[in-house]
């Protein structure tokens, strides 16, 4: 049964030595159990807002994120993977590599965090270290 939550985001990325972080609070849904759920919300920030994201765990080990709207995604993130996929941006679309070092799902009765650590690769080369954590309630 889907439950409204609150989600707040921290993201920070490092490129060139060089590191942007951001965070953002949203209402959104909460759907499935402490090991497989979906997390859903509208984006708020700059070029991405209007977009709709739908975040899928499973078994607290596998992270899908699909984005709609102007920008169309879709990532799949899994401890110890290397998954190829399909990123879009307002300077054009792009197919790059992430591979994530940690995923860490803690949920109990719809609330909970999600904590991510991962590399974006394109073109052979590391371009980015990412860190997500994702709090809802």
């Amino acid at each position: 049964m889907k439950k409204n939550i609150l989600v707040t985001i921290n993201d920070s990325h490092t490129n060139d030595g060089e590191t942007e972080s951001y965070e953002m609070t949203t209402r959104g849904t909460f759907d499935g159990d402490d090991f497989n759920y979906v997390v859903e919300y509208d984006e708020q920030y700059d070029e991405l807002k209007g977009c709709h994201t739908v975040m899928t765990v499973k078994e607290g080990k596998c992270v899908t994120i699909l984005r709609t709207g102007s920008y169309p995604s879709e990532l799949t993130i899994e401890r110890g993977k290397r998954h190829n996929c399909e990123y879009n941006t307002p300077y054009g679309s792009m197919l790059i590599g992430i591979s994530a070092q940690k995923v860490k799902s803690k949920v109990e009765n719809g609330n909970g965090t999600l904590e991510l650590q991962y590399t974006i690769d394109f073109y052979g080369g590391v371009a980015s270290e990412n860190s997500l954590k994702i709090k809802f309630e």
